[in-house]
C-alpha cells in the first residue's frame, strides 16, 4: 500500500496505467474506491492516481485535525512520492476545495483542472452567491442531496454501495467527526485568472440536475472569468460520476483532449 508522508499524518493513494498524470479527487461521501468506475476507462490513456484526503478512506491524520486546509498538503505530498511532475486532476465536490487551492499555488505542476459539482472554493462575490445556493438544500437529507431520487429507487444496490464505501471515512457526511473547511471561499477570481496565464486549464461543470446548483453564481462566474471553460452539462445530478459514469467519462474525455490538443 503506497503512502505518502505529511507533517500531520500518512495519506493513501494508488495509481493505475500509464501516460500523462491524472488526479481523481473524491467528494465528501467518497474516498479512493469512490472511483471504480473511472479507473478501468481512464487509465486506457493516463496514468491514474486516486488519493484518500485526510480524515478519508485509508488516509491517517496523526493530528486528529479534520480540516480541508490539510488536503493540498496531501496532494502535494503524493505528487511528490508518485514522481509526478505535472498533472491534470479531477474532482467531484468536496475534492475542488483542496484542487482549486493548490493549482492557483502551484500552477508549475498543474496542467489543468476540471471542477465538478461545487464553487464552494471560489471567493469574491461567487461566495456570496454560493451559500445562497445552499441555503435551497439544507432540508435535505443526506441521501436526497447527494443522489437523485429516481436512482435511489432504480439503482438500490448501488446506492448501497455508495453509502458502504464513505462508511469507511472518519469524517464527511453522516460520519463521526466533523470536517472543517478553511478552504471555503478561500481562492480569488485573481488568483484563478492568474493561474489560467501561468498555463493552467481551468474547466468547471455545472451540473444541470444538481440540487447544489445555484444559476446566478455559475452565471456570473463566466462573466467574471471569461478565460475559463464554466461549461453546463445537461441532466447532470450533483454525483453524476456515480449515477452515470458514461456521461461523465465523456465529458471529461473532451476536456482533456481539447487541453492536450492546445498544449
Amino acid at each position: 500500500m503506497p503512502y505518502a508522508s505529511t507533517g500531520d499524518g500518512k495519506v493513501y493513494y494508488e495509481s493505475h496505467g500509464e501516460g500523462p498524470a491524472l488526479v481523481l479527487l473524491h467528494g465528501g461521501g467518497g474516498n479512493h474506491a469512490a472511483w471504480y468506475q473511472q479507473i478501468p476507462h481512464f487509465k486506457q490513456r493516463y496514468r491514474v492516481i486516486t488519493i484518500d484526503l485526510p480524515g478519508f478512506g485509508l488516509s491517517l491524520i496523526d493530528s486528529g485535525r479534520f480540516d480541508t486546509g490539510l488536503h493540498p498538503a496531501a496532494i502535494e505530498a503524493v505528487l511528490d512520492h508518485a514522481g509526478v511532475d505535472r498533472v491534470f486532476m479531477v474532482s467531484q465536490s468536496l475534492g475542488g476545495y483542496s484542487m482549486l487551492s493548490y493549482a492557483v499555488h502551484h500552477p508549475e505542476r498543474v496542467a489543468g483542472i476540471v471542477m465538478t459539482s461545487t464553487l464552494g472554493p471560489v471567493g469574491d462575490e461567487i461566495s456570496d452567491l454560493n451559500d445562497k445556493g445552499r441555503e435551497q438544500v439544507r432540508h435535505l437529507s443526506v441521501a436526497d442531496f447527494l443522489l437523485t431520487k429516481e436512482f435511489q429507487e432504480k439503482e438500490v444496490e448501488k446506492v448501497h454501495l455508495f453509502f458502504q464505501v464513505g462508511s469507511f471515512n472518519q469524517t464527511g457526511p453522516g460520519r463521526p467527526n466533523r470536517l472543517a473547511n478553511s478552504l471555503k471561499g478561500s481562492v480569488s477570481i485573481q488568483q484563478m485568472r492568474d493561474a489560467i496565464t501561468a498555463g493552467v486549464s481551468i474547466s468547471i461543470l455545472e451540473g444541470g440536475a444538481d440540487v447544489m446548483v445555484y444559476k446566478p453564481a455559475y452565471a456570473r462566474l463566466r462573466e467574471l472569468l471569461p478565460e475559463a471553460n464554466v461549461q453546463l452539462v445537461e441532466g447532470a445530478p450533483h454525483s453524476d460520476y456515480w449515477e452515470n459514469p458514461q456521461r461523465f467519462n465523456s465529458v471529461v474525455d473532451e476536456i482533456l483532449d481539447r487541453a492536450y490538443q492546445a498544449g
